[in-house]
């Protein structure tokens, strides 16, 4: 009865099969691991591109030429942004940013916002102004989502 060592040696065969399928598991995971990480953190912030909308509602003459009050809304959607910078587009299609505009900053949800007296970038000549908005999220410039706003 114990000179039949057969049926021990497979179990342990079997057993040694097992533990090198783990050991490769992990391995694998641990060259696929940090890939996935850096990938997710990247996505992280520029996701709130995503969830967090805000859009121009109007734009009419300010206190003197070349000068516009731009009123913004934000609409539902969780997310922290840094920035709400507006784009100004003439009819000749010339396109000019302006950024650094402090009466944006810290805009909540449903929250609507007016910047008093922007000044119009020199370089935009031709008639039929428009004004357009883009967030700085995460140190990610999003996308412009939204219809521009004539100023009239």
């Amino acid at each position: 009865m114990f000179n039949s060592k057969k049926g021990v040696s497979e179990v342990v065969a079997n057993v040694l099969i097992v533990l090198l399928v783990i050991v490769g598991i992990a391995v694998i995971w641990s060259v696929v691991k940090p890939t996935i990480d850096k990938g997710a953190a990247g996505i992280g912030s520029a996701g709130d591109c995503f969830s967090v909308q805000v859009q121009p509602f109007s734009c009419v003459a300010g206190n003197a030429v070349g000068q516009w009050d731009v009123t913004i809304k934000r609409n539902p959607g969780a997310g922290a942004i840094d920035a709400v910078e507006l784009v100004f587009q003439d009819s000749s299609g010339s396109s000019r940013v302006t950024t650094g505009l402090s009466a944006f900053s810290g805009i909540a949800e449903l929250e609507t916002k007016t910047a008093a007296d922007v000044i119009k970038p020199t370089t935009l000549t031709g008639t039929g102004l428009t004004v357009n908005t883009v967030l700085r999220i995460g140190g990610h410039l999003c996308q412009v989502t939204s219809q521009p706003v004539n100023c009239a």
